[in-house]
C-alpha cells in the first residue's frame, strides 16, 4: 500500500488536547487521524458533534430559576403524559373562556 503525507493547521490546543484522547486509547495522533479517515471513506458519513458543551449563560439561569421553582412549590408534576396534555388543554379552554 502506497502511503502519502497529509499537511494540516491547527492550533497547539487543539493538537494536544487530541493527543491526549489518542494516547488515552492507545493511539497516536497520526493512527487516529487515519482511523478517522479510512471511517469516512468506508461509511462514506462525517459523524461529529460541533457543539460546545459547556452550558450557555441563558442555560445556568434557567437551570437556576428552575431549582428555584421546584423548591418554591411552583411546579406541577404529572403521572402520565395524558394527565399533562389534560391539564393544558384544561388551561387553553380557560383561557378561551375568559377571551370571549
Amino acid at each position: 500500500m502506497a502511503l502519502t503525507t497529509i499537511h494540516i493547521k491547527t492550533d497547539t490546543k487543539t493538537r494536544d488536547e487530541a493527543k491526549k484522547v489518542a494516547e488515552k486509547f492507545g493511539f497516536t495522533l497520526s493512527a487516529l487521524v487515519n482511523a478517522m479517515l479510512k471511517q469516512v471513506g468506508k461509511s462514506k458519513r462525517l459523524q461529529l458533534d460541533l457543539y460546545d458543551e459547556t452550558p450557555s449563560q441563558w442555560m445556568i439561569d434557567g437551570l437556576r430559576q428552575s431549582d428555584a421553582d421546584e423548591a418554591a412549590g411552583r411546579v406541577i408534576s404529572f403521572k402520565t403524559a395524558e394527565d399533562a396534555i389534560t391539564y393544558v388543554q384544561s388551561l387553553i379552554d380557560h383561557d378561551k373562556h375568559q377571551n370571549k
